[in-house]
């Protein structure tokens, strides 16, 4: 057996091996002093006092389990999900997990990468025992059983190589959209406190901000309440937003040509839609209904969409800006800033679901810059937006490409 993509210098098949061939469970007390760790789902190990979340309590060092540097240490109920790492230091874990010391001929590198692959988890899975999904428990026992087909140790080592330096590539460019991230919140909250302002073209300064109130600024337009089942991304006559796409996928600018919308269904596209209420440029499309703060209010302006094409749908207003008054792109910094967000989040209401009214929405204070300025802090963000989106597209597609790798270097 040999995988479909390999390195040349390498001509031995991949051998038959189960989970006891390349490991051994470890089950040693730790000493005192050792760094505590947990393993998470998306990083692997992590020192436990750096997880912003509370335990509900802590053992006796000498009560965990002793880890050595290079071991691989799994959440026994989460195997399946993908809940393992790799010891970056000696250090000691919780007894609920399991510690696997490595044999001499395994290379802990591989596994990083063979635990993580599709066919992997699905074994995993296979042979975790337990009624429902949320009783699945892997022992070391059943891991130990686990079959896996393994080349040797030197063509382990250069695989494990190859797939780090996709790793190490895919880490750049998350710390670079990060910062990009980080950069853009510091200087949009300073545009917006005013503590760094553009000038004219000629270098002389703009008029101070205007005070307003926000329904002063727009019109409220009429939504319908139409529901997902109503919704289908086959092909249809008009786009529908729906509330639960402005909270996870769609860009604060809202391009329609190049976000994935849903068309209404044919059988529950409303016969009278009202001219008005199809979207045009520089309409805000406000949630009003979230489950926690931090989305409740969450906004897109629409920049571009074709005219009679596109409606927004339940648990949405759209608030149409007055003539000459709000300058193409900036409402959809202006929703973002820290001083509207805090307003949005005091006046929702609710337990279990959190909403806000279009009344007390319009009661909103909110300042406004000249136009061009406005279209200058529009023009700025906008260009760091574009990165960001520019470094995620480039972070997808590594991870696609080592999603293919994953397929084609192992069996």
């Amino acid at each position: 057996m040999t995988p479909s993509l390999r390195f040349p210098e390498f001509k031995d098949a991949w051998q038959p091996r189960h989970g006891d061939d390349a490991f051994r469970s470890r089950r040693q007390r730790a000493i005192e002093g050792l760094p505590l760790y947990s393993v998470t789902m998306d990083q692997g190990m992590v020192r436990r006092d750096s997880l912003e979340r509370e335990f509900a309590s802590n053992a006796p060092d000498e009560a965990n389990l002793r880890v050595f540097k290079d071991d691989h240490v799994y959440n026994m109920m989460r195997m399946w999900q993908g809940a393992v790492g790799r010891a970056p230091e000696d250090c000691m874990v919780s007894p609920a997990y399991v510690v696997l010391q490595p044999k001499p001929d395994t290379v802990t590198a591989f596994f990083d990468h063979w635990f993580k692959r599709k066919r992997s988890v699905y074994l995993l899975w296979a042979y975790s025992y337990g009624l429902t999904s949320d009783r699945l428990r892997l022992y070391a026992r059943d891991f130990a059983r686990v079959p896996m087909v393994l080349p040797m140790a030197a063509e382990q080592r250069k695989i494990a190589h190859f797939l780090g330096l996709v790793d190490e590539r895919i880490k750049l460019l998350h710390r670079q959209r990060v910062a990009l991230a980080r950069y853009k919140k510091g200087v949009m909250q300073r545009l917006f406190d005013r503590s760094l302002r553009f000038t004219r073209d000629d270098a002389t300064a703009f008029p101070d901000w205007t005070a307003c109130e926000l329904g002063s600024v727009f019109d409220w337009v009429a939504t319908n309440s139409l529901s997902r089942e109503m919704l289908t991304y086959e092909k249809g006559e008009v786009q529908n937003i729906h509330y639960g796409d402005i909270h996870g996928k769609f860009s604060a600018r809202f391009r329609q040509s190049a976000e994935s919308v849903p068309f209404i269904k044919n059988d529950a596209l409303p016969s009278n839609i009202r001219k008005d209420a199809f979207c045009k440029p520089g309409d805000v499309i406000i949630v009003d209904a979230s489950e926690d703060y931090a989305d409740i209010g969450k906004a897109v302006e629409v920049i571009e969409v074709a005219p009679m094409s596109l409606v927004a749908g339940l648990h949405t207003y759209i608030a149409r800006p007055k003539a000459g008054v709000l300058a193409l792109g900036f409402s959809a910094y202006l929703f973002q800033s820290q001083a509207l967000r805090e307003q949005i989040m005091r006046i929702a209401q609710g337990i279990s679901v959190l909403g806000i009214s279009r009344p007390n929405l319009s009661k909103l204070k909110i300042c406004l810059p000249h136009l061009d300025e406005q279209r200058k802090v529009a023009a700025f963000l906008g260009a760091i937006d574009d990165k960001i989106a520019a470094a995620s597209a480039k972070v997808a597609q590594m991870e696609t490409f080592k999603k293919g790798l994953l397929q084609q270097m192992f069996v």
